[in-house]
């Protein structure tokens, strides 16, 4: 059986009633998995050492988690991965994701090397750096990636950030997007998988759920990203054993 860490980032001092929620479902989901919160050195964990217990928290630089940007050049960084080069895969779990059940051992029984939501519209990104400088520019459209609930192979990621380690140094100078850089640089590498987007659906779902349960046939994937953001009522018959929660999530017309 592979090894397998499941890292939640934190933020606050304490989570929302919605990220609560997510994460409560999710753990319980879990059950048994090794978990480990991440955050800021300066974090006051009070919160959460109360609610979660004894969970194993990993600290890194109070700059990674003040701003977006700064989380994209943490998880676009060396220093992080090498924190769990004793696992095979980490799964990301931000605390606006939840895990509906643990599929975990048949992804990880996959080939692939980063699994995220699928992004039904596309991102399109002219990489024109490095080996793809100049003449040689390439225009990438990727279809799969979304990081907030996202299963990475460790090693490979670690190869991938050193292969390209030019394009890291741009998107930490623009602040873009780290699922980004996986999903693209992914797709151009010789020895990274990523899976198509039909196949990506059925892990996790972001934007456009209703679309991909039809297509899967009513399946509900492993899990969903943001879920409450995009297509709230897709998900109350699902998750309405918490309604009086949800109805901060669902609009009042559902």
């Amino acid at each position: 059986m592979k090894k397998i860490a499941v890292i939640v980032p934190i933020y606050k001092n304490e989570l929302d009633a919605l990220e609560q929620y997510s994460l409560d479902c999710s753990l319980a989901a879990l059950t048994g998995r090794e978990i480990f919160f991440v955050g800021s050195v300066e974090l006051d964990r009070h919160y959460y050492f109360k609610r979660y217990g004894s969970i194993p928290f990993v600290a890194f630089n109070d700059a990674c988690f003040q701003t977006i940007t700064g989380y994209n050049r943490l998880l676009l960084s060396v220093e992080f991965y090498k924190q769990f080069t004793h696992y095979d895969f980490i799964l990301i779990l931000q605390t606006d994701a939840i895990t509906l059940r643990d599929e975990l051992d048949l992804w990880c029984g996959q080939p692939f090397d980063y699994v995220g939501a699928p992004w039904p519209d596309g991102y399109e990104l002219f990489v024109n750096a490095g080996k793809f400088e100049g003449s040689n520019g390439r225009r990438v459209r990727a279809t799969v990636g979304n990081g907030g609930l996202s299963l990475r192979r460790v090693c490979k990621c670690l190869s991938l950030l050193e292969e390209f380690a030019d394009i890291v140094s741009f998107f930490d100078r623009t602040g873009s997007s780290e699922d980004l850089f996986f999903s693209v640089m992914g797709t151009l590498s010789g020895d990274f998988i990523i899976p198509n987007e039909m196949i990506a659906s059925r892990f996790s779902l972001e934007l456009k759920p209703s679309y991909y349960h039809a297509i899967n046939g009513g399946r509900l994937p492993m899990g969903s990203h943001a879920w409450w953001k995009y297509e709230p009522e897709f998900w109350r018959p699902y998750l309405k054993y918490a309604p009086p929660l949800l109805e901060t999530a669902f609009p009042k017309e559902c």
